[in-house]
């Protein structure tokens, strides 16, 4: 029988992470530390807003790029951020970040066009370079104005413009917020090149330390702004995201909102009138379980191996002694589930660890992790 797939579906495979949420399912009490998504219900005002948009019938389409009190208010909800005033023509909202990523690299990456990610990566990025047959680069993480050199050098010597520089602060997997001059270093490249920035702030809300600088205050022209409702207002399966774009790529915004006529549609209405009030609503009382979460995870991690230090988001990533594949299957062997590091990395040797969890799995689960990384480190 011929392959009757597209030669590109083949670069694709089953998310690694929902591999192991699918065992959750089949192991008898499992030490979950896999998922990403908080363990908080979403907020009450915003369930009684989603409820009372139904109730209303607020259940059928609305426009390609989302309700226009939606896109006005995250205008608002940016400026107050960033002092950056985007139009509300320039703001697409769809099924999540996800699939504003999905639309994002339909519209603007070509085949053998040069993206460049941050090592360690939220793990659609490579796999959208690759469908889209794209170039990838890399720098590392804790990169500085060396790397950036030796980068550029790089580009020059093989002839390489960037189209594309996409990064994800606060990080999934390492939970680190890029520093000021980090950004800036970005932002510098992206003129020298003419490159689009897109910066994934869907963790931005899990800021423990008020160190998050949103890329669009420091280049306002060149940033398109990604975030939503999933992690933040644990409104992961209510599938509401949203793109922000600078008035000279309001062109990609429309060609976005073009497709996602032919896709998505739109995101669902009635989670839409959610997220108007979930941007009105805070997390603080959330925010201070996740960091205690954080603290005793860290303190618990530390004494046996390095992490990159967790600034925000709810994730570690601790190094390992041997590759991360095995590492994962020997701690289910334990009941642990954990996710692992190559998904996210050329390195083989760290582990994803999610601390939006109860404390006492955590304990529990943190404990197995560091029993394990000492018997393998013999």
């Amino acid at each position: 029988m011929r392959d009757i797939l597209a030669p590109r579906i083949h670069g694709i495979d089953t998310s690694e992470i929902r591999k192991v949420f699918d065992l959750a399912a089949k192991i008898k009490n499992p030490l979950n530390l896999s998922i990403g998504q908080p363990d908080f219900p979403v907020p009450q005002p915003v369930k009684e807003a989603m409820i009372k948009a139904i109730e209303d019938n607020k259940s059928g389409y609305t426009p390609t790029a989302g309700l226009p009190q939606l896109r006005e208010a995250i205008v608002e909800y940016l400026h107050a951020k960033t002092s950056v005033m985007h139009a509300a023509d320039d703001v697409i909202v769809s099924t999540g970040v996800a699939s504003i990523l999905f639309l994002l690299f339909q519209t603007v990456v070509a085949k053998n066009d040069a993206v460049l990610l941050i090592d360690p990566y939220f793990l659609i990025y490579p796999a959208l370079v690759k469908y889209h047959e794209a170039k990838q680069y890399t720098i590392k993480e804790d990169f500085d104005a060396g790397e950036i050199a030796a980068l550029r050098a790089r580009l020059e010597k093989e002839k390489v413009k960037l189209k594309l520089i996409i990064f994800a602060s606060p990080s999934n997997p390492t939970g680190k917020i890029l520093s000021r001059e980090q950004l800036l270093l970005l932002s510098n490249l992206a003129e020298e090149h003419d490159a689009i920035l897109a910066s994934d702030e869907i963790y931005a809300a899990f800021d423990y330390e008020k160190k998050h600088v949103s890329m669009a205050a420091i280049n306002k022209d060149r940033t398109l702004t990604l975030n939503g409702f999933s992690k933040s207002h644990a409104m992961t399966g209510l599938r509401v995201g949203y793109l922000a774009a600078p008035a000279r790529y309001s062109g990609i915004v429309q060609k976005m909102v073009t497709l996602q006529q032919y896709t998505m549609v739109c995101s669902p209405h009635a989670m839409q009138w959610g997220a108007i009030t979930a941007l009105k609503t805070g997390i603080d009382n959330e925010l201070a379980i996740m960091k205690k979460r954080r603290d005793l995870v860290v303190s618990k991690l530390t004494p046996v191996t390095r992490l990159p230090y967790p600034d925000g988001a709810f994730y570690v990533y601790p190094e390992i002694p041997i590759d991360s594949a095995d590492f994962v299957t020997q701690a289910i062997e334990r009941r642990l589930l954990l996710v692992p590091g190559y998904i996210f990395s050329a390195n083989r040797k760290s582990i994803r660890i999610s601390y939006a969890t109860r404390e006492d799995i955590l304990e529990e689960g943190t404990q197995i992790f560091c029993d394990m990384v000492k018997e393998l480190g013999q």
